[in-house]
């Protein structure tokens, strides 16, 4: 795969940054818009071509990027699947709220699983459980799996972190893991975040459980690839009372073959800060990705105030 790691991450940055200028608003299709503008400004600049198999726009009904979009200079060069979000947060960018984000993923032509379905049920987790062979997965009950990763990490069930998206539809997960004495992180949005997360040692996440959009989902498999994390998802349905639709979708199901991904913090969040001003420009925090080497860098910048126009 073509090292275009620099161009990912100003992308991203670009979005970032003209996101943060929406902080605290409450303009949600403002933000949007902006952050959407300036990352496919940056995109169309760079020496590739990518199809959009994973955008936002659709299941927000949005200002974004749309399926089947092509990007990039080179349009006769081979295609790149592209996952995509703007602003992974729309909500806590414009509340100032915590862990919003704009990340992009890429890989080879149609390796990438497509869906019209907008949510999947996902169980995350790092590579310190994946290495173990512990078979985790959707096919087991919440406390089995609870089981395999207090034996994988050698704690106490009572000391495992499971990230949770804040939902009615989680009702009955988050009694479940109340009852088992877990401790448990709530989250009101960004659940790419949140699977990253258990990927960092020291984010103190172990799991994270239960459904969230399927865009997010491909963009995570991508990202947990990169970090040797594991997964798993099937397609719900949320007008058939979230009613689980597909076979188990595991990680090479989500994304097949190599895969990069890039974000840029837009506010403070666990894995990434936010964009901070400064009187001379900006400074921004990004992660890049690549899953065939398992580089992972990261990059704090320091910006002119001129430098993404």
């Amino acid at each position: 795969m073509k090292n275009i790691s620099l161009d990912l991450v100003r992308a991203t940055e670009a979005a970032a940054v003209a996101a943060s200028k929406w902080i605290g608003s409450g303009e949600k299709e403002e933000a949007d818009r902006a952050a959407t503008n300036a990352l496919r400004h940056r995109l169309n600049r760079m020496d590739f071509h990518g199809k959009v198999i994973i955008g936002e726009g659709e299941k927000d009904n949005s200002y974004g990027l749309f399926f089947g979009e092509e990007l990039g200079s080179l349009k006769d060069f081979p295609i790149y699947d592209i996952g995509v979000d703007p602003i992974e947060g729309t909500r806590p960018t414009v509340t100032s709220g915590p862990e919003a984000i704009s990340t992009i993923a890429l890989s080879s032509e149609n390796s990438m699983y497509k869906t019209n379905s907008f949510y999947m049920y996902k169980i995350s987790y790092g590579p310190k459980i994946k290495n173990k062979n512990v078979e985790l997965s959707l096919d087991n009950s919440l406390h089995h799996n609870l089981r395999l990763v207090s034996m994988a990490l050698n704690k106490s069930i009572n000391d495992i972190v499971v990230c949770v998206l804040d939902r009615p539809r989680h009702k009955n997960i988050i009694e479940e893991l109340r009852e088992n004495r877990v401790r448990i992180k709530l989250i009101q949005d960004c659940d790419i975040s949140g699977a990253v997360a258990t990927c960092l040692p020291d984010s103190g996440v172990d799991l994270m459980y239960g459904i969230g959009g399927s865009p997010e989902a491909i963009v995570s498999a991508c990202a947990l690839k990169c970090m040797g994390g594991g997964m798993e998802a099937q397609v719900v349905d949320e007008s058939k009372g979230w009613a689980i639709t597909s076979d188990i979708l595991k990680l090479e199901d989500l994304v097949k073959g190599p895969c990069i991904f890039a974000a840029t913090g837009i506010t403070d969040g666990s894995i990434l800060r936010g964009v901070r001003f400064k009187h001379s420009g900006y400074i921004t925090n990004s992660v890049f990705m690549r899953s065939e080497s398992g580089t992972i860098r990261w990059f704090t910048t320091e910006h002119g105030k001129g430098s993404h126009k």
